[in-house]
């Protein structure tokens, strides 16, 4: 008999109220739609509690997701999308004009019934439901790890098996590229997943292997670990390019130093002193941590005004026509648990360069152009010859097309074989 699933959505409620998303999110929200509509294994929703989680119906769950996927996978604001293709388009000029793409609007009305569904599904329980005997509670988002008073409840059921999502654990490896306190942060969350876990799922082996490292040197059990690559949370999306003009790169990621942005900004600013027609750059993310050196250049450096825009809260249609009609997308990250984005593009055709580094050797299934992430000459040369060698950029764009698309459908069908054996 298969054990019911209790999927808790605790993370997803405490986003409900923010219009841009970011890869957990988007992961969170995969995971809730597919157990709310497509696993009728789903017993209920959870929401942390302090002396035992609030139980949700499936109807409430559903609805959860749905405001959830409203914000995040609509249609995209067309004047703001229509204002950055046209500047795109044409041979660098002038800077971008904010002006005519103001933010990201959401109405008045929309803003106001996330907030309110946040404050509801927050403090809502439906008391007549119980965590079913036997059942498997699933985490995926890993909110608020660092209170392990949200799952003492876990210790008085020992009849359940927890399910724990770990998307990496950079943050033991480079303390130095998150901020000062992140690190203590971590591990107690980290403390957290080890100590209630029966079992974990993650995106890709390098991360298992980490895993599974950490559990040694932790002396703590060893534990069954499902690795399924995400999917494209673009999958579905239509291959539309913004326009078919003047050449541009994107980058995605938020602009913190891991990402490595740096090493792009300053190529970028050779490239226009030399070229007053060098290709556009899209950096498309919200700014993080420990970036003062990448804001100055982003705010301050004269030569990428007219070749440099940064955009964040992209929905995903706006998102996937931007990828389609980019020359590349540019990952010089030094490290990633996955890199969603990487998987992105290539599933929509467009190339990728990126860190030669383990796990994006696995997840583009060697369909990229693979760079030191301290090679500038490498770099450089890479985006110059998809800038100007048309029959280069055709090639880099057959390679592309041999990479095979993990689907949404795939991987909870991978991830639902492997709750089965709990």
């Amino acid at each position: 008999m298969h054990r019911p699933v209790v999927y808790d959505l605790t993370h997803l409620v405490s986003r409900l109220s923010t219009p841009a998303s970011s890869g957990i999110d988007r992961v969170d929200l995969a995971y809730g739609a597919h157990f709310t509509s497509g696993d009728r294994r789903m017993a209920a929703g959870a929401h942390y509690g302090l002396a035992r989680p609030h139980t949700l119906s499936l109807e409430n769950a559903r609805a959860i997701v749905d405001l959830a996927g409203a914000a995040w996978r609509d249609e995209g604001d067309g004047a703001r999308c229509s204002a950055l293709s046209g500047w795109l388009a044409t041979p660098p000029a002038q800077p971008f004009d904010r002006r005519g793409a103001p933010a990201r609007r959401v109405s008045v009305a929309a803003g106001l019934t996330r907030s309110l569904a946040k404050a509801r599904f927050r403090l809502f329980d439906d008391r007549r439901l119980r965590i079913p005997d036997g059942a498997i509670y699933l985490n995926v988002a890993q909110h608020a790890f660092e209170h392990p008073v949200f799952f003492r409840w876990l210790d008085k059921r020992d009849d359940l098996r927890r399910v724990f999502l770990i998307h990496d654990l950079l943050s033991l490896d480079y303390p130095e590229y998150f901020p000062a306190s992140n690190l203590a942060l971590f591990r107690r969350r980290l403390a957290t997943a080890l100590r209630y876990a029966d079992a974990f799922v993650v995106s890709t082996q390098a991360v298992a292997a980490r895993l599974r490292a950490e559990l040694e040197r932790q002396g703590s059990p060893i534990r069954p670990i499902h690795v399924q690559p995400f999917a494209s949370p673009l999958e579905g999306a239509a291959r539309e390019a913004a326009h078919d003009g003047h050449p541009y790169f994107v980058v995605i990621g938020t602009i913190e130093p891991r990402k490595n942005h740096l090493l792009i900004l300053h190529l970028w600013r050779q490239l226009a002193a030399r070229d007053r027609d060098a290709p556009r750059l899209v950096i498309v993310g919200g700014r993080g941590w420990e970036n003062e050196q990448i804001v100055d250049l982003l705010d301050r450096a004269p030569a990428l005004r007219a070749h440099v825009v940064e955009f964040s809260g992209l929905p995903d249609a706006d998102l996937s026509r931007l990828l389609c009609g980019a020359r590349a997308l540019l990952a010089p990250s030094f490290d990633e648990g996955y890199g969603l984005p990487v998987v992105e593009a290539l599933s929509l055709g467009a190339p990728v360069a990126a860190s030669d580094i383990p796990v994006f050797r696995e997840v583009t299934q060697g369909r990229a152009k693979f760079l030191s992430p301290l090679d500038g000459p490498g770099w450089r040369d890479e985006i110059v010859q998809l800038w100007r060698d048309e029959q280069y950029y055709r090639r880099r764009g057959d390679e592309t097309r041999r990479f095979v698309t993990p689907t949404w459908e795939g991987y909870f069908e991978g991830v639902r074989g492997f709750l089965e054996t709990l």
